[in-house]
């Protein structure tokens, strides 16, 4: 039935009250007895089928908007019938200023999206696909949206936003070719934090988010233009943070820095918990909170420019999961950048020859997000997602048919679309089974959804990915096998072939003093610094706490990768035992943060231990599971890896 009819009952027939606009099938209708409604609802049916499919896009707020300012779109599909939301999908991408539109929100059942773009004067053109996944059929509809400046004659405006410890601050136009940066610093402090430098764009205002600030308190900002070697900056004006919600865990400092050193002086916790809702945050080396992400997404890395990847629990594309689901590039505000979604990622698999069915009766199924996602050099983002089959009897043992977990190494363009897949199962020994007999349920142990069986082993359970410019392969941590893999990936399009396995029972002959050189439950690997042969990683340690002397380690391996031989050249145990989760990261000092990610009673530590392995610092989250933390210079930097 078109929109307008009414559905209404008389004492005997359901009646279609006419309305203009009927179609002939509506027509055909009539007045039905009451005792052949199922024909009328299949008659309803073939109506549907008949009508084209459109869909209604509307934002929260009208067009022109200033530069910065979040922008709810919401997506009404319209058809005769009474079709459940559950049957489409939307899909919206953004053209800046008459360009080729680019993806920011992938097919999923999620109608409505809020976004912000870049911080600039611009013309978009929003628009929406959505699909009808039962009736395959789709259409879009676009709407123009302008943004303008916020600058009102020739001086600057501070504008707070959604996030209390983020300001916006818009400047009037500087000369193209120069620069443009911001300055700021807490009243009664001597350090200045800087923001990073951005192309001045001539005509319009330039404009960048202030973060870093410690709550409820006071701060000076200005702009800063920079000409070749020449700074020019502008008047101070003031700017009051807000206040913090309470929702944050107290932040102990076990060993308190002795040193003066300034630099690295923030630290970023991408924060876990166990079950209660937490949020990742950045502190000081004095434990201050001056920097939190606004959701409680798990915060995976950081990128230059105060941007951050993270996976989310959210709505797919194709089921009613929502367990870790959704990827996202997230800006200092808490604005999302871009999405996707598992259901589109394992969508566009298929033509890869991975068939995704995740229900109990499926074979295969690409069940969610897990532990990982990158940047790459080429904008494109590396993740880590959970991939399950059924084997048959006997498969690892089992004595039954049996829910492999495995793992997918997913590349996804500067659009979240796929571009090339790395499947464990083509490439790894299926017999070798998790040294720890992991077994993973949905919302349990770290694992992804688990959809074809009630429990499956957790066979390999990647945790990190890191990337070789030199050669464009991969390292990738696989703590259930106490192992470090090198890929053949060369940047999508390499055998995918495992080029050697560290650890023990492994590919390469340890040298060291230590008698028990060998990591075990080991997260974080990668080289640092790039180029060279010296890889980092975490030592979990005896996760399970019994052996009083596996404690958590930072380690660093000089690798001979001809004649395999690993020499542990560093070896710092951190005297505390975990039983997951850690980073490491080499610092400017010459020693290392590193992150003992749960101890008991609970609590999350980052240490930072000299070039002699001492413990010169260490910072604990308590009642929170520390998954990784990245030091830094300010909220406008990331680490190496």
């Amino acid at each position: 039935m078109h929109q307008g009819n009414e559905l209404t009952r008389a004492p005997e027939v359901f009646a279609i009250k006419p309305s203009t606009g009927l179609s002939p099938c509506a027509k055909l209708l009539g007045t039905v007895p009451h005792r052949l409604l199922p024909l009328l609802l299949a008659a309803v049916s073939v109506c549907v089928a008949e009508t084209p499919l459109s869909v209604n896009l509307r934002s929260n707020l009208p067009s022109p908007q200033p530069v910065g300012t979040p922008i709810g779109f919401t997506s009404l599909p319209s058809a005769v019938g009474p079709a459940s939301r559950d049957n489409f999908v939307f899909q919206y991408s953004v053209s800046v200023n008459g360009g080729p539109f680019h993806i920011v929100h992938d097919f999923s059942q999620q109608y409505a999206f809020a976004w912000t773009p870049d911080l600039f004067e611009q013309d978009l053109t929003i628009r929406v696909k959505v699909r009808d996944d039962d009736a395959k059929t789709s259409a879009q509809a676009e709407m123009p949206f302008k943004f303008v400046s916020r600058i009102k004659g020739k001086s600057p405006a501070i504008t707070p936003t959604a996030h209390p410890l983020v300001a916006l601050f818009s400047a009037p136009p500087c000369p193209q070719g120069s620069q443009f940066r911001v300055a700021f610093h807490a009243e009664g402090d001597e350090a200045i934090t800087r923001t990073l430098a951005q192309p001045c764009r001539g005509s319009i205002s330039s404009n960048a988010y202030v973060a870093g600030m410690r709550p409820d308190t006071e701060y000076r900002i200005r702009s800063e233009v920079i000409s070749g070697e020449k700074v020019t900056p502008g008047e101070y004006l003031p700017f009051h943070t807000g206040m913090l919600d309470g929702e944050f865990p107290p932040v102990e400092i076990a060993v308190p820095k002795a040193s003066k050193d300034g630099s690295e002086s923030v630290i970023i916790f991408s924060a876990a918990s166990m079950g209660t809702r937490v949020r990742s945050f950045a502190t000081d080396l004095q434990g201050r909170v001056i920097w939190y992400l606004r959701s409680s997404d798990f915060l995976t890395r950081v990128l230059p420019g105060g941007h951050f990847l993270a996976l989310a629990d959210g709505q797919n594309s194709v089921n009613n999961t929502h367990e870790e689901q959704v990827l996202k590039e997230i800006d200092l505000a808490g604005n999302i950048v871009r999405e996707t979604n598992i259901g589109r990622v394992a969508e566009q698999l298929e033509s890869r020859g991975i068939h995704s069915d995740c229900q109990k009766s499926g074979r295969e199924c690409v069940s969610g997000f897990h532990h990982e996602a990158i940047r790459l050099p080429n904008g494109h983002t590396l993740a880590v997602s959970g991939i399950e089959r059924m084997m048959p009897t006997g498969t690892q043992g089992s004595k039954m048919p049996v829910d492999i977990l495995g793992d997918l190494i997913i590349d996804l363009d500067e659009d979240f679309q796929v571009t090339a897949v790395w499947n464990g199962f083509d490439h790894q020994d299926l017999n070798r089974k998790s040294i720890y007999d992991a077994k993973c349920r949905t919302g349990g142990g770290g694992c992804p959804a688990v959809l074809l069986a009630d429990e499956a082993n957790g066979w390999t359970h990647t945790n990190s990915i890191a990337y070789i410019p030199s050669s464009g392969d991969l390292v990738i941590s696989q703590p259930e096998q106490n192992w470090i893999l090198k890929i053949d990936w060369k940047d999508g399009k390499g055998s995918g072939k495992v080029l050697w396995r560290l650890g023990k029972d492994g590919d390469f002959k340890a040298e060291s003093s230590d008698p028990n050189p060998w990591f075990a439950y080991q997260h974080d690997a990668g080289f640092e610094p790039l180029g060279s042969n010296l890889l980092t990683l975490v030592d979990d340690g005896d996760t399970s706490g019994r052996d009083a002397k596996a404690v958590v380690r930072g380690q660093v391996w000089k690798l001979d990768e001809d004649k395999h031989i690993a020499t542990l050249i560093y070896n710092a145990p951190l005297g505390v035992h975990t039983f997951c989760c850690g980073s490491i990261q080499a610092l400017k000092s010459g020693g290392f943060s590193t992150v003992a990610g749960a101890s008991m009673p609970l609590r999350g530590r980052t240490a930072e231990t000299d070039k002699d392995g001492k413990v010169v610092l260490a910072i604990d989250i308590v009642g929170n599971i520390d998954y990784r933390s990245f030091r830094v210079e300010d909220m406008y930097s990331a680490p190496i890896k």
